[in-house]
């Protein structure tokens, strides 16, 4: 992948639709007990990482681009579904990946399939942000996309969202590289992400009704 199409990955538009609800038939939850290959992946949640001034002092960078914290919410939602489930096969992938996504949409699955070629994935991705170096809020909720994939077919058996309110974030710290995106969130932030991921378990599972 050339740096062009990379940067075009990461730079795509923020302001998108969220995509239908397709709720998880009954069969495709009792099947997952079946399914030996299992993966859950997240998308980059965090696209500027610092440090934000350079030696002298002077800020060279008004922003930094930034999502939900994906990879925590993967966590979360891998830890309760083995859990509850009994699916110790769930392998929870700790690497972001690229996002490639068409027009600004979910991202495009058979990125996965080459990847990890059989099985199923769930996969977690977040429409970026920017967050001004003199802190302040995102503007609105963040929104976390959710998916189960047949990776043979790149079939959807699942999808849904959840949302938070990320309330407001302090001044980034200007001299610090930021080492992953959870180093922005306050406590009660991140508390409420982890929150989003207990939504989307339950609807995964039908529970919230």
């Amino acid at each position: 992948m050339s740096a062009l199409l990379w940067v075009a990955a990461m730079l795509a538009p923020t302001a998108c639709v969220t995509p239908p609800r397709i709720p998880a038939a009954a069969e495709s939850i009792s099947a997952l007990a079946g399914e030996p290959r299992i993966v859950a992946v997240h998308y980059h949640d965090l696209g500027t990482r610092g440090p934000l001034r350079d030696d002298a002092g002077i800020v060279r960078v008004r922003s930094v681009q930034m999502a939900a914290p994906t990879g925590l919410i993967q966590d979360r939602f891998v830890q309760s579904i083995r859990s509850r489930l009994g699916l110790p096969q769930i392998r929870s992938v700790p690497e972001p990946r690229f996002a490639y996504s068409p027009r600004g949409l979910v991202p495009d699955a058979s990125h996965l399939k080459r990847t990890f070629g059989r099985g199923l994935a769930f996969d977690f991705y977040s429409p970026w942000r920017y967050l001004s170096t003199g802190g302040g809020s995102l503007g609105g909720p963040l929104t976390v996309q959710a998916r189960l994939v047949r990776l043979d077919d790149l079939s959807v058996l699942w999808a849904d969202s959840c949302s938070f309110d990320a309330g407001s974030f302090p001044n980034p710290l200007l001299f610090t590289r930021i080492a992953n995106v959870e180093q922005l969130y306050t406590p009660t932030a991140l508390a409420r992400a982890a929150g989003c991921a207990d939504t989307l378990v339950a609807r995964l599972l039908g529970t919230d009704r």
